[in-house]
Protein backbone atom coordinates (compact mmCIF):
# COMPACT_ATOMS: atom_id res chain seq x y z
CA UNK A 1 0.00 0.00 0.00
CA UNK A 2 1.20 3.60 -0.81
CA UNK A 3 2.20 5.58 2.01
CA UNK A 4 -0.19 8.47 0.67
CA UNK A 5 -2.92 6.30 0.51
CA UNK A 6 -6.07 8.05 2.76
CA UNK A 7 -9.51 6.28 3.74
CA UNK A 8 -11.50 9.23 5.09
CA UNK A 9 -14.74 7.97 6.41
CA UNK A 10 -17.67 10.23 7.22
CA UNK A 11 -21.11 10.15 8.42
CA UNK A 12 -23.56 11.64 6.14
CA UNK A 13 -26.54 10.85 8.34
CA UNK A 14 -27.52 8.22 10.75
CA UNK A 15 -31.50 8.94 9.28
CA UNK A 16 -32.68 5.70 7.68
CA UNK A 17 -36.21 5.10 5.58
CA UNK A 18 -36.08 1.27 6.40
CA UNK A 19 -36.25 0.13 10.00
CA UNK A 20 -35.10 -3.72 10.03
CA UNK A 21 -34.71 -5.82 13.17
CA UNK A 22 -31.22 -6.71 13.03
CA UNK A 23 -30.20 -3.89 12.25
CA UNK A 24 -27.34 -2.36 14.36
CA UNK A 25 -27.78 1.02 14.84
CA UNK A 26 -30.13 1.88 17.20
CA UNK A 27 -33.42 3.75 16.94
CA UNK A 28 -31.75 6.76 18.97
CA UNK A 29 -28.99 7.27 16.45
CA UNK A 30 -31.20 6.47 13.64
CA UNK A 31 -33.38 9.71 15.20
CA UNK A 32 -30.72 12.16 15.23
CA UNK A 33 -30.98 15.32 12.56
CA UNK A 34 -27.15 16.14 12.37
CA UNK A 35 -25.75 15.63 9.03
CA UNK A 36 -22.14 16.27 7.39
CA UNK A 37 -23.80 18.94 5.49
CA UNK A 38 -24.68 21.18 9.04
CA UNK A 39 -21.73 23.31 8.74
CA UNK A 40 -20.05 22.99 5.37
CA UNK A 41 -22.32 22.91 1.55
CA UNK A 42 -21.68 20.08 -0.55
CA UNK A 43 -19.54 22.90 -3.16
CA UNK A 44 -17.44 23.45 0.30
CA UNK A 45 -16.91 19.85 0.63
CA UNK A 46 -16.05 19.24 -3.19
CA UNK A 47 -13.71 21.77 -3.23
CA UNK A 48 -11.70 20.67 -0.19
CA UNK A 49 -11.40 17.75 -1.66
CA UNK A 50 -8.31 19.62 -3.90
CA UNK A 51 -6.14 19.80 -0.35
CA UNK A 52 -5.67 16.09 -0.65
CA UNK A 53 -4.20 16.00 -4.41
CA UNK A 54 -0.99 14.44 -3.50
CA UNK A 55 -2.91 11.62 -1.92
CA UNK A 56 -4.50 8.61 -3.16
CA UNK A 57 -8.16 8.66 -2.03
CA UNK A 58 -10.93 7.01 -1.01
CA UNK A 59 -14.29 8.02 0.78
CA UNK A 60 -16.22 5.63 2.72
CA UNK A 61 -20.05 6.70 3.50
CA UNK A 62 -21.21 5.29 6.39
CA UNK A 63 -24.16 5.54 8.74
CA UNK A 64 -27.92 5.52 7.52
CA UNK A 65 -29.30 5.79 4.08
CA UNK A 66 -26.71 8.88 2.76
CA UNK A 67 -28.70 9.00 -0.32
CA UNK A 68 -31.54 10.54 1.62
CA UNK A 69 -29.60 13.51 1.13
CA UNK A 70 -28.99 15.86 -2.04
CA UNK A 71 -25.55 16.62 -0.97
CA UNK A 72 -24.62 13.00 -1.23
CA UNK A 73 -24.84 13.22 -5.27
CA UNK A 74 -23.42 16.58 -5.51
CA UNK A 75 -20.40 15.17 -3.08
CA UNK A 76 -20.28 11.80 -5.11
CA UNK A 77 -20.20 13.40 -8.43
CA UNK A 78 -17.79 16.12 -7.46
CA UNK A 79 -15.26 13.58 -5.96
CA UNK A 80 -15.20 11.01 -8.88
CA UNK A 81 -14.14 13.58 -11.43
CA UNK A 82 -10.63 14.02 -9.15
CA UNK A 83 -7.93 11.90 -10.59
CA UNK A 84 -6.58 11.31 -7.16
CA UNK A 85 -10.20 10.02 -5.77
CA UNK A 86 -9.10 6.24 -7.33
CA UNK A 87 -11.65 3.60 -8.15
CA UNK A 88 -12.98 1.47 -4.85
CA UNK A 89 -15.28 4.06 -2.57
CA UNK A 90 -17.89 3.16 -1.07
CA UNK A 91 -21.55 3.66 0.20
CA UNK A 92 -23.62 1.36 1.71
CA UNK A 93 -27.30 1.74 0.94
CA UNK A 94 -30.92 0.12 0.38
CA UNK A 95 -31.07 1.21 -2.97
CA UNK A 96 -34.54 2.95 -2.40
CA UNK A 97 -32.47 5.73 -4.37
CA UNK A 98 -31.39 3.98 -7.12
CA UNK A 99 -33.13 5.88 -9.91
CA UNK A 100 -31.61 8.97 -8.59
CA UNK A 101 -28.20 7.50 -7.94
CA UNK A 102 -27.98 6.21 -11.57
CA UNK A 103 -29.31 9.96 -12.68
CA UNK A 104 -27.43 12.28 -10.69
CA UNK A 105 -23.99 10.77 -9.66
CA UNK A 106 -23.33 7.63 -12.11
CA UNK A 107 -19.99 6.59 -11.67
CA UNK A 108 -18.15 3.06 -11.98
CA UNK A 109 -15.46 5.12 -8.90
CA UNK A 110 -18.21 4.33 -6.49
CA UNK A 111 -18.88 0.87 -4.95
CA UNK A 112 -22.18 0.78 -3.13
CA UNK A 113 -22.73 -2.14 -0.92
CA UNK A 114 -26.02 -2.64 -1.76
CA UNK A 115 -28.59 -4.43 0.79
CA UNK A 116 -31.49 -6.48 0.30
CA UNK A 117 -33.88 -5.83 3.04
CA UNK A 118 -37.06 -8.58 1.81
CA UNK A 119 -38.70 -6.64 4.38
CA UNK A 120 -39.61 -4.12 2.09
CA UNK A 121 -38.36 -5.22 -1.25
CA UNK A 122 -39.50 -7.65 -3.12
CA UNK A 123 -36.91 -9.96 -4.74
CA UNK A 124 -37.93 -8.88 -8.62
CA UNK A 125 -37.61 -5.24 -6.93
CA UNK A 126 -34.23 -6.08 -6.00
CA UNK A 127 -33.09 -7.34 -9.03
CA UNK A 128 -34.37 -4.63 -11.11
CA UNK A 129 -32.53 -2.07 -9.40
CA UNK A 130 -29.03 -3.99 -8.58
CA UNK A 131 -29.57 -4.80 -13.12
CA UNK A 132 -29.53 -0.88 -13.39
CA UNK A 133 -26.78 0.14 -11.10
CA UNK A 134 -24.99 -2.92 -12.00
CA UNK A 135 -24.84 -2.09 -15.78
CA UNK A 136 -23.18 1.45 -14.64
CA UNK A 137 -20.64 -0.21 -12.90
CA UNK A 138 -21.31 0.67 -9.52
CA UNK A 139 -22.39 -2.44 -7.31
CA UNK A 140 -19.33 -3.64 -5.21
CA UNK A 141 -21.65 -6.44 -3.93
CA UNK A 142 -25.26 -7.63 -2.59
CA UNK A 143 -25.57 -7.70 1.29
CA UNK A 144 -28.08 -10.77 2.17
CA UNK A 145 -28.47 -10.94 5.45
CA UNK A 146 -29.09 -14.33 6.87
CA UNK A 147 -31.64 -13.24 9.50
CA UNK A 148 -34.12 -15.83 10.89
CA UNK A 149 -36.79 -13.56 9.04
CA UNK A 150 -35.10 -12.84 5.93
CA UNK A 151 -34.23 -16.59 5.57
CA UNK A 152 -38.16 -17.20 6.34
CA UNK A 153 -39.00 -14.90 3.14
CA UNK A 154 -36.24 -16.51 0.71
CA UNK A 155 -37.17 -20.16 1.76
CA UNK A 156 -41.26 -19.81 2.26
CA UNK A 157 -41.97 -16.89 -0.64
CA UNK A 158 -39.28 -17.19 -2.84
CA UNK A 159 -39.26 -21.31 -2.38
CA UNK A 160 -34.86 -20.25 -2.75
CA UNK A 161 -31.97 -21.84 -0.74
CA UNK A 162 -29.04 -19.48 -0.56
CA UNK A 163 -27.14 -21.62 -2.60
CA UNK A 164 -29.97 -21.09 -5.31
CA UNK A 165 -29.83 -17.35 -4.59
CA UNK A 166 -25.45 -17.03 -5.02
CA UNK A 167 -26.26 -18.67 -8.06
CA UNK A 168 -29.15 -16.09 -8.97
CA UNK A 169 -26.95 -13.48 -8.84
CA UNK A 170 -23.69 -14.82 -10.15
CA UNK A 171 -25.51 -15.33 -13.36
CA UNK A 172 -26.01 -11.42 -13.51
CA UNK A 173 -22.05 -10.96 -12.91
CA UNK A 174 -22.93 -10.02 -9.20
CA UNK A 175 -21.48 -11.02 -5.72
CA UNK A 176 -24.13 -11.63 -3.14
CA UNK A 177 -22.73 -11.60 0.47
CA UNK A 178 -23.86 -13.72 3.06
CA UNK A 179 -23.54 -12.24 6.30
CA UNK A 180 -24.14 -13.63 9.62
CA UNK A 181 -27.13 -11.93 11.59
CA UNK A 182 -25.35 -10.23 14.88
CA UNK A 183 -27.98 -10.91 16.97
CA UNK A 184 -27.22 -14.47 16.06
CA UNK A 185 -23.58 -14.98 16.71
CA UNK A 186 -22.00 -11.14 17.91
CA UNK A 187 -21.53 -12.12 22.11
CA UNK A 188 -23.20 -15.18 21.92
CA UNK A 189 -21.51 -19.03 23.01
CA UNK A 190 -20.30 -20.67 20.05
CA UNK A 191 -21.96 -23.91 20.87
CA UNK A 192 -24.93 -22.18 20.08
CA UNK A 193 -24.90 -21.36 16.41
CA UNK A 194 -22.29 -24.13 15.02
CA UNK A 195 -24.88 -25.07 12.08
CA UNK A 196 -25.77 -21.56 11.25
CA UNK A 197 -21.43 -20.73 11.28
CA UNK A 198 -21.20 -23.40 9.11
CA UNK A 199 -23.85 -22.30 6.66
CA UNK A 200 -22.23 -18.97 6.89
CA UNK A 201 -18.44 -20.60 6.29
CA UNK A 202 -19.40 -21.71 2.34
CA UNK A 203 -19.47 -18.77 1.11
CA UNK A 204 -17.00 -16.39 3.43
CA UNK A 205 -13.25 -16.91 3.88
CA UNK A 206 -12.64 -18.24 7.24
CA UNK A 207 -10.08 -15.62 7.82
CA UNK A 208 -13.23 -13.02 7.23
CA UNK A 209 -15.33 -14.70 9.55
CA UNK A 210 -12.30 -14.59 12.56
CA UNK A 211 -11.81 -10.92 11.69
CA UNK A 212 -15.65 -9.93 11.45
CA UNK A 213 -16.02 -12.13 14.79
CA UNK A 214 -13.35 -10.62 16.31
CA UNK A 215 -11.26 -14.15 16.89
CA UNK A 216 -8.20 -12.62 17.20
CA UNK A 217 -5.26 -11.18 19.13
CA UNK A 218 -3.58 -7.54 19.88
CA UNK A 219 -1.43 -6.58 16.81
CA UNK A 220 -0.01 -3.62 14.86
CA UNK A 221 -2.38 -1.81 12.96
CA UNK A 222 -1.60 0.54 10.05
CA UNK A 223 -4.70 2.52 10.12
CA UNK A 224 -2.85 5.62 11.93
CA UNK A 225 -1.11 6.01 8.62
CA UNK A 226 -4.48 5.67 6.52
CA UNK A 227 -7.90 5.07 7.62
CA UNK A 228 -9.87 8.82 9.37
CA UNK A 229 -12.78 9.73 10.41
CA UNK A 230 -14.01 13.47 9.11
CA UNK A 231 -16.36 15.30 11.42
CA UNK A 232 -18.47 17.65 10.42
CA UNK A 233 -16.33 20.13 10.72
CA UNK A 234 -13.46 19.00 9.01
CA UNK A 235 -12.03 17.83 11.90
CA UNK A 236 -10.01 14.46 11.34
CA UNK A 237 -9.13 11.72 13.53
CA UNK A 238 -7.32 8.70 13.48
CA UNK A 239 -9.31 4.99 13.58
CA UNK A 240 -7.19 4.30 17.48
CA UNK A 241 -8.43 7.23 18.75
CA UNK A 242 -10.39 10.29 19.26
CA UNK A 243 -7.81 12.99 18.92
CA UNK A 244 -7.67 15.31 16.25
CA UNK A 245 -4.92 15.06 14.00
CA UNK A 246 -5.98 17.54 11.12
CA UNK A 247 -8.78 19.33 9.28
CA UNK A 248 -10.44 18.53 6.02
CA UNK A 249 -10.84 21.73 4.94
CA UNK A 250 -7.35 22.92 6.07
CA UNK A 251 -5.62 20.37 4.09
CA UNK A 252 -3.65 19.62 7.32
CA UNK A 253 -3.19 15.78 8.59
CA UNK A 254 -0.30 14.84 11.52
CA UNK A 255 0.41 11.65 11.47
CA UNK A 256 0.42 9.56 14.71
CA UNK A 257 2.38 6.43 15.25
CA UNK A 258 1.46 3.02 14.01
CA UNK A 259 0.59 1.03 17.07
CA UNK A 260 -0.78 -2.12 19.23
CA UNK A 261 -4.59 -1.93 18.59
CA UNK A 262 -6.03 -4.59 20.98
CA UNK A 263 -9.55 -2.89 20.25
CA UNK A 264 -12.18 -5.78 18.79
CA UNK A 265 -12.25 -4.49 14.96
CA UNK A 266 -15.17 -6.10 13.77
CA UNK A 267 -15.39 -3.55 10.63
CA UNK A 268 -14.28 -4.93 7.10
CA UNK A 269 -13.04 -1.15 6.26
CA UNK A 270 -10.48 -1.29 9.21
CA UNK A 271 -9.00 -4.78 9.78
CA UNK A 272 -7.50 -4.36 6.25
CA UNK A 273 -4.92 -2.54 7.91
CA UNK A 274 -3.89 -4.52 10.51
CA UNK A 275 -0.81 -6.59 10.31
CA UNK A 276 -2.26 -10.35 11.04
CA UNK A 277 -4.15 -10.60 7.68
CA UNK A 278 -2.63 -9.89 4.24
CA UNK A 279 -5.54 -8.34 3.36
CA UNK A 280 -5.74 -4.73 1.70
CA UNK A 281 -7.31 -1.44 3.66
CA UNK A 282 -7.20 -0.01 -0.22
CA UNK A 283 -10.07 -0.92 -1.96
CA UNK A 284 -11.39 -3.25 0.68
CA UNK A 285 -14.74 -3.90 -0.18
CA UNK A 286 -13.62 -4.95 -3.81
CA UNK A 287 -10.57 -6.56 -2.37
CA UNK A 288 -13.35 -8.49 -0.23
CA UNK A 289 -15.47 -9.57 -2.84
CA UNK A 290 -12.15 -10.58 -5.41
CA UNK A 291 -10.62 -12.78 -2.40
CA UNK A 292 -14.53 -14.69 -1.25
CA UNK A 293 -15.18 -15.40 -4.98
CA UNK A 294 -11.78 -17.06 -4.79
CA UNK A 295 -12.65 -18.91 -1.62
CA UNK A 296 -16.30 -19.71 -3.03
CA UNK A 297 -14.16 -21.50 -6.15
CA UNK A 298 -12.02 -23.40 -4.13
CA UNK A 299 -14.72 -24.44 -1.98
CA UNK A 300 -16.60 -27.67 -3.41
CA UNK A 301 -19.22 -27.32 -1.01
CA UNK A 302 -20.05 -23.94 -2.36
CA UNK A 303 -22.61 -23.72 -6.00
CA UNK A 304 -19.97 -20.97 -7.56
Amino acid sequence: MKDNFILFRMVPTMKCNYRCDYCFVSECEKSSAATMFDIHSPAEWIRAMENWKNHEVEFYFWGGEAFLLDGTYEVVKGWTSYDHVISGSRIDTNMSFTDKIAQRCPTDKLKLNCSWHTKYDSLSEIITKVEKLHGLGMVGMVNFVASIYNMNVLENRYFLTTDELVRMFEDMGVFLNIAADFSIVNDKPAGTYEDYKKMILKYLNPDDWNQLRCAKSACVCESNHHYFTVRANGDITPCLSNNVCGNFFEGTLELSENTVCDKKCPSLVSYGFRTDNCFSGKRHLVEYVNRNKEYRKANSACPV
